[in-house]
């Protein structure tokens, strides 16, 4: 089972805000956010379009990243995930918030390989974080957690026992991956 905290949607909304405020945003990025505050997704979607289509490249990856939150909110992850690659890709700032959302993403179209390789790149920005982003502990936890099913679903036992002790080590109160950890013994 993935593990998708509403609470990190809220939190790359709030970059996306920050994002727009930084770079001035022009109309249809304001709209695309108010809408992604209000809960409507389609109507961000379009507008967030609208920014990626305006040929300015540094508005463009922002706009990028609010369409793939609109996608995200309309559970289409497939095109989730494409707007976020388009994000980095013309250069927004990179985060742990976004790599999660990528790694659900992947998860969610079960390209678990993929999702592994985000968690990581994700799990490795928070490390190397010196203050500039605050990371969320239970966003943390939960990309343990993912880190655990994408190994499992590839059939890496050994690589998925080791993450497993890691994580009780740290959350052993956590009965879910408790009885993974007795799955896993029978691998």
């Amino acid at each position: 089972m993935i593990r998708k905290n509403s609470k990190i949607t809220g939190t790359v909304l709030a970059c996306v805000l920050v994002a727009g405020a930084l770079t001035g945003c022009a109309n249809p990025q304001k709209e695309g956010t108010e809408a992604l505050e209000q809960g409507n997704y389609e109507e961000a979607r379009e507008q967030f379009q609208k920014t990626v289509q305006n040929g300015n490249e540094e508005k463009a990856a922002e706009g990028y990243r609010g369409l793939g939150m609109a996608y995200y909110g309309l559970e289409d992850y497939g095109a989730a995930m494409e707007a976020f690659e388009q994000a980095v890709a013309q250069g927004a700032e990179q985060s742990v918030q976004l790599y999660h959302l990528m790694s659900v993403c992947a998860m969610q179209n079960e390209n678990y390989e993929k999702a592994l390789d985000y968690i990581q790149t994700g799990m490795g920005l928070a490390q190397t974080s010196d203050g500039k982003e605050s990371v969320d502990a239970d966003m943390l936890r939960e990309m343990r957690y993912n880190e655990i099913v994408c190994l499992e679903q590839q059939a890496d036992w050994e690589s998925a026992k080791q993450k497993v002790e890691e994580y009780l080590s740290e959350y052993p109160d956590d009965e879910t991956v408790q009885k993974e950890a007795e799955f896993l013994k029978t691998r």
